[in-house]
């Protein structure tokens, strides 16, 4: 098989080929979406953006998929997954969903576990697949045997896949909890070798995403406490996927007066081939976690966002800053 067979989307904002045209501009509000909408991630098919989130969907399923034309007029789609059983892997939770496509399927990474978890030991990254982007989906299990969360696949240029995810609490390999490790990958629903720890840095860290710039490997994740103003968006880089990282002392995202506790986030690319963060964020009383985008953008060789945005925002192309 030819190594560009194995092309996730996920590598689209590094190596799209299309150009953004002078002239072109969205406009858009945040939040995105009026509802919960925790840990979103995007997908951009064929002229279509599927948003998928943590949680129950309005039609009973778990990991409720939106779509939209535009990034501002938002339809619920379906549930994407239908949950187990009380004894099997899927039964609550169901946090945290990434799909991506490779060759012609979709993979649909989430966190769920059983009924029976205590202090969510027993949560795990697992993987569904379709040939749909709506479904249905087929469960293949969990794809991390023990205690783990937030999953991030990774495509290199090289052909070499990597999975990374964050340790859950009382990991029975005895991992520490709150440590960003990574796996190596035989295909899309086969992890290999031993975990490596790739973001040590914090006392909890979660929520990685991996990107590829002029050779360089940057990481985005979450720090801080989920349920208060101290969560936010970090940068590290590494000159090799498995690192070691170098932590960037600039946060990418951080709380405001308006949007409280940004965090865990994806990275997405639109029609005009503008990269983009999906992410949640707080409004200031703490009722709920909206869905949230701004646009990214290179100065100087390090990454940026001007969010969170809160107000009616639009954005030109090509960004010039």
């Amino acid at each position: 098989m030819k190594k560009a067979h194995y092309l996730f989307l996920l590598l689209v904002p590094i190596f799209a080929s299309g150009q953004k045209k002078t002239g072109d501009s969205i406009t858009y509000k945040n939040p995105i979406i009026d509802a919960y909408l925790a840990d979103p991630c995007i997908i951009l098919v064929d002229d279509t953006y599927y948003l998928l989130a943590t949680g129950e969907a309005p039609d009973g399923q778990q990991i409720p998929i939106y779509s939209s034309k535009n990034l501002t007029d938002w339809t619920f789609e379906k549930g994407a997954v239908q949950k187990g059983d009380s004894l099997s892997w899927n039964f609550k939770h169901f946090w945290a969903p990434e799909v991506h496509k490779y060759n012609d399927t979709y993979y649909l990474y989430y966190t769920a576990s059983p009924e029976d978890s205590p202090s969510n030991s027993q949560n795990k990254v697992g993987v569904a697949s379709s040939k749909n982007i709506l479904g249905p989906y087929e469960d293949h299990g969990p794809l991390i045997p023990h205690g783990s969360i937030d999953g991030h696949p990774f495509l290199d240029t090289d052909g070499k896949m990597y999975f990374y995810f964050t340790v859950e609490q009382l990991n029975s390999t005895g991992l520490p909890m709150g440590k960003i490790y990574a796996y190596t990958m035989k295909d899309p629903l086969t992890i290999t070798g031993e975990p490596i720890a790739v973001i040590t840095k914090h006392p909890w860290q979660e929520g990685p995403f991996v990107i590829k710039k002029d050779n360089e490997y940057w990481m985005t994740y979450s720090i801080g406490a989920w349920k208060n103003d101290t969560y936010h968006i970090v940068l590290a880089k590494s000159k090799h996927p498995l690192g070691p990282f170098e932590f960037i002392e600039k946060p990418l995202l951080e709380s405001t007066d308006v949007v409280k506790g940004p965090g865990h986030h994806a990275i997405f690319t639109d029609k005009h081939n503008q990269q983009w963060i999906v992410y949640h964020g707080w409004d200031p009383s703490f009722k709920a976690r909206y869905p949230r985008i701004d646009p990214l953008y290179w100065k100087n060789g390090m990454l940026h966002c001007d969010g969170p945005t809160s107000t009616k925002t639009t954005i030109n192309f090509p960004i010039k800053k």
